[in-house]
This record gives structure tokens, sequence and C-alpha cells, in this order.
């Protein structure tokens, strides 16, 4: 963590979102917003960047002094990325030079002083390249990270801010689906799946464990991306768990590999212009068809995808809080004068159901690109349950509700019509 020595007052702002979003990431931007502009005295204009760190190569700015007081409340609900966020990084310094001094010139023609980054581990990468980058070039500009991810893989951190509501809404889901398979399974279905996201971690599909809270004896199988999937052990659990109730409900990490380490199912390779990005999915229906072939019988597999990440109708209140304070105590670091840092959320107290918690930065270098995995603790010996230190840890991130209003029998979330600025420099075509 490095303290700026140089004075940045009243030097402008840019905020921009990254990565994939999360049912509370408007929150943060909101929260960013109103933290600076609680402080005319140090901070100039405030910007944001449409499509992350893409909108600021290419020049695709808003200025956010158009938002007025209704425009933030309605964002505070708003599912998606207000400012769009994007699956785009910059290329190493050494293959793309251009794109960093693109990156240098944009800031000095607005003159950015401060730079909010919005988004997941890989996205604090881009962060720290930015950063470096300019005070290299002698432009003093203070970097910060705002933290997010429905994954909840960041590093260092209690929990992510967007994890709570994403597996709130999953275990919502999910005991809907139980008791529509607990009605029909003596003459239908016996077995159901559900994918969650996650990548290589399974934080996620730990959710489906909190609806034994609601229904105890739910005969449950989570499959999470940290343990390997043995296929003998796994039907074998299947049978033994039919066989005591007439049916099996399931949760499933999308990254699940099998026992030489491959994943189980992968729904396409993306090619970008410097990597391949393999796209995980699909693995539910994987798990599906294996269960119906073994038992021969009817099963049926959901895959929330974006659901899960989008679904505004059931957030956390508590994760909410943590999404609007992580935007707050990025602005508050900012003015304490850190460059270069992430604040993440650290538990102060933790008692039944209710969680106290603070934000403490964390170098950027060191959380950028890391992985928190699933503890050992939190899965069964068998690694298919989760056990009571798991759902002691997941119950406090998912409580309380805080939804959007409605208009018409709809949630009022119409994206909000922003402007961007006028270019002042010449195109600049970032992906090519």
């Amino acid at each position: 963590m490095s303290i700026t020595t140089q004075s940045n007052k009243n030097r402008n702002v840019l905020y921009a979102q990254a990565g994939g979003v999360t049912a509370v990431i408007n929150a943060s931007a909101a929260a960013v917003i109103e933290a600076v502009r609680q402080h005319p005295d140090i901070f100039g204009k405030s910007y944001a960047a449409i499509n992350g760190i893409k909108g600021v190569l290419e020049e695709e700015l808003v200025d956010l002094s158009q938002l007025q007081w209704v425009d933030l409340e309605k964002m505070k609900h708003q599912p998606g990325a207000v400012f769009k966020a994007c699956r785009f990084d910059l290329d190493p310094l050494d293959h793309n030079p251009a794109q960093y001094e693109r990156v240098l010139e944009v800031f000095r023609t607005y003159e950015i002083g401060y730079f909010f980054y919005n988004g997941g581990n890989g996205s604090m990468v881009t962060a720290q390249k930015v950063s470096d980058y300019c005070r290299s070039k002698g432009h003093e500009v203070q970097c910060i990270g705002v933290a997010k991810t429905i994954d909840n893989d960041l590093d260092l951190s209690h929990c992510s801010p967007g994890f709570g509501s994403a597996a709130k809404y999953l275990a919502t889901s999910f005991a809907e689906a139980c008791l529509d398979i607990y009605s029909m399974h003596e003459t239908s279905t016996k077995f159901f799946v559900m994918e969650a996201m996650g990548r290589d971690v399974g934080w996620l599909s730990l959710s489906a464990a909190l609806v034994t809270d609601i229904i105890p004896d739910l005969p449950l199988i989570v499959l999470p991306a940290e343990r390997r999937f043995d296929k003998k052990r796994f039907l074998e659990k299947i049978d033994q768990l039919i066989a005591q109730k007439g049916y099996c409900v399931c949760m499933v990490s999308e990254g699940l590999k099998n026992e030489a380490g491959e994943y189980l199912s992968i729904a396409g390779i993306e090619h970008t212009h410097e990597r391949d990005y393999t796209q995980l999915g699909g693995v539910g229906k994987t798990i599906a068809q294996l269960v119906a072939s073994h038992l021969g019988c009817k099963t049926h597999c959901a895959i929330p995808d974006y659901l899960q990440r989008s679904a505004s109708h059931c957030v956390s209140e508590v994760d909410w809080q943590m999404a609007y304070g992580a935007g707050k105590a990025a602005v508050e670091a900012a003015l304490r004068g850190e460059h270069g840092t992430l604040p993440v959320i650290q538990c102060s107290e933790k008692t039944g159901h209710s969680i106290q918690w603070c934000y403490q930065s964390v170098e950027l270098e060191k959380v950028a690109n890391l992985e928190l995995k699933v503890p050992d603790e939190f899965l069964t010996k068998d690694g298919m349950g989760v056990t009571s230190d798991g759902l002691d840890y997941l119950r406090p991130l998912i409580q309380g509700e805080r939804s959007p209003k409605f208009i018409n029998g709809l949630p009022n979330i119409s994206p909000l019509n922003l402007e961007t600025v006028e270019p002042k420099l010449t195109p600049f075509q970032a992906i090519k």
C-alpha cells in the first residue's frame, strides 16, 4: 500500500465497472458518486467510463453531474451495470504500448487524479496496470479498487459484495424447485439438479444447503468445484438418498472437474486478440443425463446463468449494505491518500444470523488474480455436503430484503439514459 504525497486537490474522478455484474454493483457506483460529492473541496469533476477500461481507451465517458438525486436512488436498485461492464483487459505493456499511452492521454486530457475500478480479482490486475503506468510517466493518479463478484473468490476478504444476493436468489429458487419435485416425485421426476456459477470456486453451490433450514430432511447433494467428481461415489449417494426419500436434489458448480482434472462441461472457447477464454456451462445437464441413464427415470436440470447475478427482486439487505459500503470505503481510502489499494470486507463480529464488518485496505498487487477457495472445513468428508461451519458462514450474508419499486406489476428497472461527453481526442480502436 502506498500513500500519495502529491496534492491531488480538485483533480477529477473517473469511475468504471468491469467483469461480470452483480445485483448490487450499482449500489457501489451510487456510493462512490455520493461520497465524492460530499467533498467538493477535494474532488473536481466526476466521470464514468462506459464499458470499463475499454471506454477509457475509446473516450466514451459520462459526465456524472448529469445524474440527479432520483437517478442515484434508482441506480441503487438497478441490476446489470449502469455504466456497462466489460470483459476486456489491457494487453501486456510490451505487446501493446499504444493502449497504455492512450489511457495516459485520456487521463491527462480530463485531468483524472482518482480512478475507481469496480470489479473482481481479474479487474484489479487492470487497475494495477493503469496506475503503475500513469505514475511511471509522471501522472500521479490515485487508483483504488471497488470490490465485487458473485463468485466470492476475492482473496484476503471475508466475503465479496454481490455474493450474498446471488446466494440468496439461488437458495430461494432451489427451495421452490425442491418443493416442486417433492410434490411430483412419486409419479414423475426423481432427480433435479441446478447449476451455479463460480468458475473454479464452489461458493455459490453451497447456497443449496441453506434450504435445509426450511426443509431439514432434504435429500441433497452439493458438488463444489473444489472437489473432484467421483462418478461411482456420486451414483452410490444417489441410490442411497432415493431409497430413503424417493427423490434427490443437487447443486453443482459450473467448474466441476473429473478425477483427471478436466472440466465435465465446457460451453465454448472465446478467441480473443490476446488469449482464449474458456466459457463454462452445461455441467448440470451432464449430471442430469448421467443420473437419468443410471436410474432409467425422468430428471430435470435448471441453469440460472445470468439470473443469479441480476436478480434485483431478491437482493440481500446485508449484501446491499456491503456493496454500498465498498464504494464509500474506496472514496475514503482515496481521501486518506492511498494508492494501489482495494478495501475488502473483514468480519469484526458474528452472532447467529447477524454479522458486523468493516473495510480494510489491501494492496492491489496482492489480491489481483488470487482465488479464495471454499475451505475444507465447510465441506463434509465425502465432499458432497456442507458442514455446520459452512452454513454458519452463509446465513448472515443472505439476511434481509431490499427490492426495487414495482410499476405496472414489474420492477422499475429501465436503463438510465446517459449522454457521453463530446470527444476531445482522435478516435482509438480498443480491440484490433
